[in-house]
């Protein structure tokens, strides 16, 4: 099966342009004026969240069962959350080629539309809302780490191992859409290498995770998944890609003629 350079090239576009935005979100923010412009929300996401849950806060019902077992079984998804992209793509490019510019594709606008939103709309996570004291003149005090619970977990391995990852982050706030759910739930949208009901399980339990850690509201987990609905319906309509009929196993990006 042979993949045309310029056709793959084609389809990491999205992706390489997400990198660069997510590696200089600091710089992007600071040199555009948006650091004075719009400071981070920490209101909005906890309204919508009482509306939508009927006054409760779903976040601060599931991490008030903390427990060294939960702490573990939330970590797992986060943990496998890195390299579960790749993963997935050396599963398509064995088990399904034809799909694997599609999915390139259709995950680089992902990620990309989701480091534009929280770019210009950023959110603050549960843990921020929750935990942060300011004086009087609003300036704040303190607030937890950006681990959040999962300080407990690095209790338990006896190293920072969450603590470095998300010291390292460039991206603060950007709680609102969770791509922690939107890639499992991509996956399950997409081709689900161990079927729909798995991947299902793996969206929910990764949600139920964010939730337990205080990384992300309901709402996030939900704005994730709908950005895969909206964007794989786009793509859908403008994919680019197509499998030729007239060379047998190979693509070609579309072109007016």
């Amino acid at each position: 099966f042979h993949l045309p350079l310029r056709s793959l090239v084609i389809a990491f576009v999205p992706f390489l342009t997400y990198l660069l935005f997510f590696t200089n979100y600091t710089f992007l923010r600071h040199v555009s004026g948006l650091d004075n412009l719009i400071a981070p929300n920490v209101h909005i996401l906890p309204k919508m969240e009482r509306l939508l849950c009927f006054g409760y806060l779903p976040h601060r019902v599931l991490s008030s069962y903390a427990h060294p077992l939960f702490d573990i079984l939330a970590a797992i998804p986060y943990l496998v959350h890195f390299p579960l992209p790749l993963f997935y793509f050396i599963w398509l490019a064995v088990k399904r080629p034809k799909l694997v510019l599609q999915y390139a594709w259709l995950a680089g606008w992902l990620n990309l539309t989701a480091v534009v939103i929280q770019f210009v709309f950023p959110t603050a996570p549960p843990w921020f809302a929750d935990s942060a004291v300011y004086d009087n003149s609003h300036r704040l005090i303190s607030a937890m780490p950006n681990e959040a619970a999962f300080q407990r977990t690095d209790a338990i391995l006896g190293w920072g191992l969450f603590h470095d990852i998300y010291s390292r982050s460039p991206v603060k706030f950007g709680a609102f859409p969770s791509l922690h759910v939107a890639w499992p739930a991509l996956i399950a949208a997409f081709e689900p290498p161990f079927g729909f009901t798995l991947a299902v399980l793996h969206v929910a339990w990764i949600t139920l995770a964010a939730l337990y850690s205080t990384h992300h509201y309901l709402v996030d987990a939900l704005g994730g998944i709908a950005l895969v609905m909206l964007l794989k319906y786009f793509v859908k309509l403008t994919n680019p890609f197509v499998f030729s009929q007239r060379t047998i196993h190979r693509w070609t990006v579309v072109e007016s003629v």
